[in-house]
């Protein structure tokens, strides 16, 4: 029963695959200009249907009667046909591009939006994952809007055609009528395995791609250990994965779109043989066979795209499920009604309750505070929670007097920044680095945390620092890490471990500097050169805090 609701809500639900269809296809006004682009393909399939038809007529009724009027009268109205014919589809185009445009944009922005989510997401993507997510499933299902624009044209070609044989013959037009339902009944039946393997190709690429990524920001590491050999072998092997499965997909597509060719190959042998034995009758003119067999040749090509519909709906089917199942996935902090709890002047400003610790933690405006944790694990966790990237429980965080679980993610991380221990310099300079937008530094701050010598050796605020950093060392990457947490106007700053990588005289200049900052500071850390320069250290492996009777 479980089973079968979730696949009703995926085929129903505001994720569906038929959801994130009207998403590319209708939102926004959308749907209108859809409408319109898709009459003007239809309108440019009419007139490419009717310029084998007109060229018939021309024979029939100018030629054949050597009539030097019709003759005239007829090319003009060839003409007209071929300027309608070039103008419907150069508008029409253009005006396409936009559609999709928008379309694929939207999608990005919700893709993105769920993957930036501040309550996180209990499965989270890698990075190879987010990005295939982000880029190739977007804009295959962004396509929908080609597809429907272009399958309705097919269909009036088809249908254009047809009616113009069933006025020549009855029997050819019928014959084309039987052919197109049969080719998309048999090729239906033909597409059905390849959604599956466009769903294991798809997360063979992702895998692939978040094993590259690995590699990459992780290279230094991986020289470091002369794990060179070892990071190649996985990364064949995730690529040879992606490769079989980009392989078995290509040539099922392959041999599903011979197969459609081969079928309206066939259709175009008999409908020409057909209509040559009619001709020798005379049940047809010349002109009208000119008209079938010009007729013939044009709806091979729309009943070989006829053959594709399935096919092509599929891969995006494939992609909107992947797009589905990220925007469905649970958030990792569940949402809390607020209790409506007012703030009180009585209230302190910030309490900590950690579970470790029997008393709550008030917090005093420009103190240092130094939270002792039982292992580099812990370290993270506390870190974590502090930072509310996972679940709180009730009375562990109050701001205000307001429990951190009724305000949610984002007012909570305005008031208290604690960045991850291993956090990530960017590309660009290490101003860019530094400070939001790239704005003026506080020399306070770059002279407490020992930043302004690494501006002295690679050149000033304007440097670039190289891809992920790469221009720096690890301890002037972590300096820099550790000055932009502090250029933050947070009431609080939570620093996790934000010393080791630099030596013990360099340690001692930034635990004294830290001291003589005006910001309210927990440092998570079993340093004794920065616990000794708090003004309370708690050790959350012991029963009680441990004040070291230092004063500010």
């Amino acid at each position: 029963m479980k089973g079968t609701a979730a696949a009703r809500s995926a085929e129903h639900g505001p994720h569906s695959v038929p959801a994130l269809f009207r998403v590319a296809l209708l939102r926004d006004g959308r749907g209108r200009r859809l409408a319109l682009v898709t009459l003007a393909f239809m309108v440019h399939q009419l007139c490419e249907a009717l310029v084998p038809i007109l060229i018939g007529v021309v024979i029939d009724r100018a030629l054949a009667p050597s009539d030097r009027s019709a003759l005239l009268w007829w090319l003009g109205v060839l003409g007209a046909v071929f300027v309608v014919l070039s103008l419907s589809y150069q508008r029409a185009s253009t005006a396409m591009v936009d559609v999709y445009g928008h379309g694929e944009h939207e999608l990005r922005q919700r893709v993105m939006a769920r993957l930036l989510d501040p309550r996180s997401l209990r499965r989270r993507p890698g990075p190879g994952e987010a990005l295939s997510l982000v880029s190739s499933d977007t804009y295959r299902v962004a396509g929908v809007s080609w597809s429907v624009v272009q399958q309705a044209a097919t269909v009036t070609a088809i249908l254009t055609a047809s009616t113009a044989l069933l006025v020549i013959s009855v029997p050819l037009g019928l014959g084309v009528i039987v052919s197109t339902v049969l080719v998309l009944v048999v090729m239906r039946r033909v597409s059905m395995p390849l959604e599956a393997r466009g769903l294991a190709e798809q997360s063979a690429a992702a895998r692939a791609g978040e094993v590259a990524t690995d590699m990459i920001t992780g290279i230094r590491v991986v020289i470091g250990m002369n794990a060179r050999p070892e990071a190649a072998r996985r990364y064949r092997a995730a690529s040879e994965e992606s490769r079989r499965g980009a392989v078995a997909t290509s040539r099922s597509v392959l041999a599903y779109g011979s197969f459609s060719l081969l079928l309206s190959g066939v259709f175009l042998a008999v409908l020409s043989t057909a209509s040559g034995y009619l001709a020798l009758d005379g049940s047809i003119t010349v002109g009208q066979l000119v008209t079938v067999l010009g007729l013939a040749q044009f709806l091979q090509g729309s009943l070989a795209h006829v053959g594709t519909f399935a096919s092509n709906w599929i891969h995006k089917r494939a992609s909107a499920r992947r797009l589905g199942d990220l925007l469905d996935e649970p958030p990792l902090i569940p949402r809390s009604e607020a209790t409506g709890a007012a703030t009180t002047a009585s209230a302190p400003a910030l309490r900590w309750h950690p579970s470790e610790h029997g008393e709550p933690l008030d917090l005093r405006p420009g103190e240092l505070l130094g939270v002792v944790p039982r292992h580099p694990g812990h370290a993270r966790e506390l870190s974590d929670r502090l930072g509310y990237r996972v679940p709180l429980p009730r009375g562990e965080l109050l701001l205000d007097g307001i429990d951190a679980v009724d305000l949610g993610p984002d007012p909570v991380r305005a008031r208290i920044t604690a960045p991850p221990h291993h956090g990530a310099v960017f590309s660009g300079t290490l101003r860019a680095n530094l400070t939001p937008g790239g704005g003026e530094s506080d020399p306070a701050v770059l002279g407490a945390v020992m930043l302004d010598d690494v501006l002295e050796r690679v050149g000033g605020d304007q440097a670039e620092v190289g891809e992920h950093g790469r221009r720096l060392s690890g301890g002037q990457r972590q300096r820099l890490l550790l000055a932009r947490a502090l250029h933050t106007d947070a009431d609080l700053v939570v620093l996790d471990e934000p010393t080791t990588a630099v030596d013990p005289v360099t340690e001692q200049r930034i635990a004294e500097g830290l001291r003589g900052l005006p910001a309210t500071t927990l440092l998570i850390t079993t340093s004794r050169i920065l616990l000794s320069a708090c003004d309370r250290v708690v050790d959350l492996g012991a029963a009680h805090p441990e004040p070291n009777g230092t004063t500010r």
